[in-house]
């Protein structure tokens, strides 16, 4: 379970890391972490998941503020009735 949330989170960031800082684990550890032989402690699980949610969080946004580009364009370009 480790491996896969860490791989989610350096997937929405982009940067192993920026992860990696995030949880602040040594490098040696991280890569335990990543090859699934060593599990997280409840800590460094409550700081990878909190990552996850505030970088989905940021996506979310993004989306939003896309969405609205362009249901406003499209608005704009609609012809008068």
């Amino acid at each position: 379970m480790s491996a896969r949330l860490i791989a989610m989170a350096v997937s929405l960031v982009g940067d192993a890391g920026v992860v990696r800082n995030h949880m602040r684990c040594s490098e040696a550890d991280f890569i335990a972490y990543c090859d699934g032989q060593k599990e997280l402690n409840a800590s460094m699980l409550e700081a990878v998941v909190a990552l996850i949610v505030h970088e989905q969080g940021n996506l979310i946004a993004k989306n939003r503020e896309m969405l609205g580009e362009l249901r406003k364009r499209r608005d704009e370009e609609k012809p008068a009735s």
